[in-house]
């Protein structure tokens, strides 16, 4: 039994689709600490909304997946940039990326991303950045300390 899938699964109430129980039968899990409060009255989530998934790939690798409202700025690009990766704009706006053991730190660079879109005396054109980019850093952080924690165990 995978010793991170173990883990995240603790971590984030199970996995994404929450009827699956059995470590063995999924890899996805939802890492973007939603709320009731982040869904429409038709129980979607807000278009503003960052959502971000991970898939287990292996005891040493995940596949991180940010969909939906994800931020961009300036910080945003370069950290695609300076990561090899490109955010895909079809059908819905998406970043996916790997990071593997030893690499989780990529994770709290993108949060500082984020941040710096919204740090203060920065002119932003998106008025729900005011709100993604902190918690989207946030959720960052938190996955990036359960990583290390599964990690290092």
């Amino acid at each position: 039994m995978s010793q991170l899938k173990k883990s995240l699964f603790a971590a984030y109430n199970g996995f994404a689709d929450k009827r699956i129980k059995n470590l063995s039968k999924s890899t996805r899990f939802i890492v973007d600490d939603r709320k009731q409060s982040d869904h429409a009255a038709d129980k979607t989530l807000f278009l503003w909304f960052c959502s971000i998934f991970v898939d287990v790939v292996a005891e040493d690798e995940i596949s991180i997946c940010l969909a939906g409202g994800i931020p961009t700025g300036a910080s945003v690009t370069a950290w695609i940039n300076a990561n090899g990766d490109a955010l895909n704009s079809t059908p819905q706006k998406a970043l996916v990326f790997s990071v593997k053991k030893g690499s989780e730190p990529i994770l709290s660079s993108l949060a500082a991303a984020f941040e710096a879109i919204v740090a203060p005396g920065k002119k932003y054109s998106v008025p729900s950045y005011k709100y993604v980019c902190p918690r989207t850093a946030q959720s960052l952080r938190r996955l990036a300390n359960e990583l290390h924690a599964a990690w290092n165990a």
